[in-house]
């Protein structure tokens, strides 16, 4: 048989032409939907990752800056060192900012930069997961409009034979060839769109705990520096009134 001395790559290329040139103008409607919806999933993953694999960087670098310093906020006092891609840093220096505006008792104060890093987180997360919603329509709906497409193509197919009137291989094979190319194509978008979807979520989720850890841990740096001040203060006040006997 000569098809078995034509190359395989060679023979899967015609049969997608075939499969796409036998589709009835409905298929290829669906067929041109799915090559939107995959241009839009390609697109929100790379920006997705290169924003996400950034701010992994970029928080890195930041924590591993202020882990030198003696005092929690004496990073935030040198203005040449900034990492705005990072959520963390902005998370810092939200924190830092409230610090300085606050004029309130110690314990109050503490309770005014929870809620302050709290929102923040939630303002960071939202800015993480902007987009990804978009994928997961992808992911979800892109095997169905296949299977739309899938279903109205056989249709058509066994509509074709039967106003034909005849019910050979030959006259239905086209149509159904036709037909199952908006499934593979449906698949196609949604099995990489699947795998980003997960890897973002994952990484997303990552960076939250991150979040999560670093505004506790900044409450509490700043909790033991409060005290630590009022304790100073305590003890010269203390010294002060004794001298002033």
């Amino acid at each position: 048989m000569p098809s078995l001395f034509i190359p395989a790559p060679l023979l899967a290329a015609n049969a997608l032409n075939f499969a796409i040139t036998e589709a009835n103008p409905a298929g290829k409607l669906i067929l041109l939907i799915l090559l939107f919806g995959s241009i839009i999933a390609w697109y929100v993953m790379i920006n997705k990752i290169t924003q996400i694999r950034d701010a992994e960087s970029n928080s890195q670098k930041f924590l591993s800056r202020l882990r030198k310093e003696l005092h929690f906020v004496d990073l935030f006092n040198n203005r040449n060192l900034a990492w705005p891609r990072s959520p963390i840093f902005v998370l810092y220096e939200t924190g830092c900012k409230k610090l300085q505006d606050l004029s309130s008792p110690p314990a109050l104060r503490v309770e005014q930069l929870k809620g302050e890093l709290e929102r923040t987180v939630g303002e960071q997360c939202v800015n993480l997961e902007s987009q990804v919603s978009l994928l997961g329509t992808v992911v979800s709906a892109a095997p169905f409009v296949g299977l739309l497409g899938t279903v109205w193509g056989v249709m058509d197919a066994f509509t074709g034979v039967a106003n034909a009137g005849t019910a050979s291989i030959g006259a239905l094979a086209p149509g159904i060839s036709g037909a199952l190319i908006t499934t593979v194509a449906g698949l196609v978008v949604a099995i990489p769109s699947m795998v980003g979807y997960n890897y973002l979520l994952t990484k997303i989720r990552h960076l939250t705990v991150l979040m999560d850890n670093f505004a506790s841990e900044f409450v509490e740096r700043v909790e033991k520096e409060l005290k630590s001040l009022s304790a100073i203060a305590s003890t010269r006040s203390t010294t002060l009134t004794r001298r002033s006997m």
